[in-house]
């Protein structure tokens, strides 16, 4: 882990996935091998080893993510090249940034929540920012 923020959102996140039920397993495999899922089995396989430990807590929202939306067969790269907004890859990347937004801004004024603090924080692609920035304002007018 990177820091005590990154450790608490992984637990954060761990919690979500038992709430659904999925197994995270955690691996070493080689630092360019990504990290997967698996909705029929209902488990997410994190690799220890990334490459870039920055991207560690995105990749694990976004692979739970695809869990929980149903995503079939087996997803393997969760940072595929953006296709668009109906890419199963761009919709597991929205669900990671509505699963990490309460994380961030539980117990947070408004006025000190910063959608380019949360991206990179959580090593968000900046294709998202608007997904980011509504989900925000989203979170606070609940």
């Amino acid at each position: 882990m990177i820091c005590e923020q990154a450790e608490e959102a992984c637990n954060y996140l761990l919690e979500k996935a038992q709430e659904y039920h999925i197994d995270v397993k955690w691996k070493h495999f080689s630092p360019y091998t990504p990290p997967g899922s698996s909705y029929e089995y209902h488990r997410v396989v994190m690799n220890l080893n990334w490459h870039n430990p920055k991207e560690f807590v995105f990749q694990l929202a976004h692979e739970i993510s695809h869990v929980i939306h149903g995503d079939k067969g087996d997803v393997y790269y969760y940072h595929a090249c953006f296709t668009g907004k109906e890419s199963v890859e761009y919709k597991a990347n929205v669900g990671a940034v509505k699963l990490l937004i309460p994380f961030y801004c539980q117990d947070t004024d408004i006025q000190c929540v910063n959608s380019a603090n949360f991206m990179q924080a959580f090593h968000v692609p900046h294709y998202l920012s608007s997904v980011v920035s509504e989900e925000i304002k989203e979170y606070y007018a609940k």
